[in-house]
């Protein structure tokens, strides 16, 4: 069930679902409860993370 639900976070991030609404239905209320999943998280490039920085992502 755990690896079910790490899968469904993940899924959440990877699809760009604001982080409080995941926080939210995850039932957390701390960030550190997410971390876990942190490792699975697609990367982006440096020029995309750089424009989800200046606001233009």
């Amino acid at each position: 069930m755990a690896r079910l639900r790490s899968t469904w976070l993940v899924d959440l991030f990877d699809s760009g679902v604001p982080i409080t609404v995941i926080v939210a239905a995850a039932g957390v209320t701390t960030l550190h409860g997410l971390s876990r999943v942190l490792p699975f998280l697609k990367g982006v490039s440096a020029d995309q993370a750089a424009a989800y920085l200046r606001g233009e992502g």
